[in-house]
């Protein structure tokens, strides 16, 4: 390539062809021993060369990108229970249980963040969340911020910006979006919202815990996460002895049944049996 008087650049292009044949040949990329090809011929070898070695590196990057890149799923579910029919539960991704009363809603990702699990709620919740010291649980609702490590608490969160909070294990972590200030409650107290201000006492009414689990509800669940919610709330009496069957689906209402009897409904829709050994109920395929 060279510089015209003009300011115009001429460009050779049978040298350029000839000096990129000349080095696939001499890093045998192309066939060698052969007879001498016509500029043509040389240029179409070229071109069928280039594309092949660039195919392969658009392989390697997708392949790359598949096996490598982090997973990330930053899209949200909204789960609203409007059917009227008690309390809706669902388990969360970390294994946490959310038991929604009437009317509630919460939204929460399809994976939650590597540092935090985040959720938002509308309404009245019982949450029984997983201990996992490296990434907090946090629940915002009506300008509050809750955050906590693993425990079991209620929540009372009207539209008219009413905020209650009951601890039933662990320790929470309160503060809202006006008082930046942090309130610590611990099991067996409850905080409130008072004007701006969060106020803390005991908790008076230890049923307060019981309408969540009164009148259950699971909507599509699969079986390991309907005993999972179960057992946090009855003290893991029920376990599932066969893998296969974890992901079994059902849809059922249980209203203050004994674990034995939600067990046994739970086998006849989903044809299992049910082995009682001393006071733990095993479930397995027929």
């Amino acid at each position: 390539m060279k510089q015209n008087k003009d300011n115009t650049l001429d460009f050779d292009a049978d040298k350029a062809w000839n000096t990129l044949y000349s080095r696939f040949v001499k890093e045998r990329l192309l066939p060698v021993g052969k007879p001498e090809y016509s500029p043509t011929k040389k240029r179409i070898l070229l071109l069928q060369r280039v594309a092949a070695i660039a195919a392969v590196v658009c392989i390697g990057i997708v392949i790359s990108v598949f096996y490598f890149s982090p997973r990330k799923d930053h899209s949200l579910i909204s789960l609203q229970n409007k059917d009227n029919t008690g309390t809706l539960v669902a388990t969360l991704e970390d294994g946490s249980v959310v038991y929604l009363a009437n009317n509630a809603a919460i939204s929460y990702p399809v994976y939650f963040a590597k540092n935090q699990r985040k959720v938002e709620l509308s309404g009245n919740a019982l949450f029984c969340v997983s201990k996992d010291k490296n990434r907090p649980f946090i629940v915002t609702t009506n300008g509050i911020t809750i955050e906590v490590v693993g425990t079991v608490f209620a929540v009372n969160s009207s539209t008219d910006n009413t905020f209650q909070l009951f601890v039933k294990q662990g320790k929470v972590n309160v503060h809202s979006g006006e008082n930046q200030t942090v309130v610590p409650v611990e099991a067996g107290e409850t905080v409130q919202l008072s004007g701006n201000k969060l106020s803390k006492s005991g908790i008076t009414n230890p049923q307060i815990f019981n309408r969540f689990t009164d009148k259950m509800s699971f909507k599509d669940e699969k079986l390991n996460n309907i005993i999972h919610a179960i057992n946090t709330i009855y003290g893991s009496p029920a376990i599932v002895s066969e893998e296969s069957i974890n992901n079994r689906t059902l849809t059922v209402t249980f209203e203050n049944d004994s674990i034995e009897t939600m067990t046994e409904l739970i086998c006849l829709a989903l044809n299992l049996e049910q082995i009682n050994k001393q006071d733990t109920i095993f479930l397995s395929a027929r």
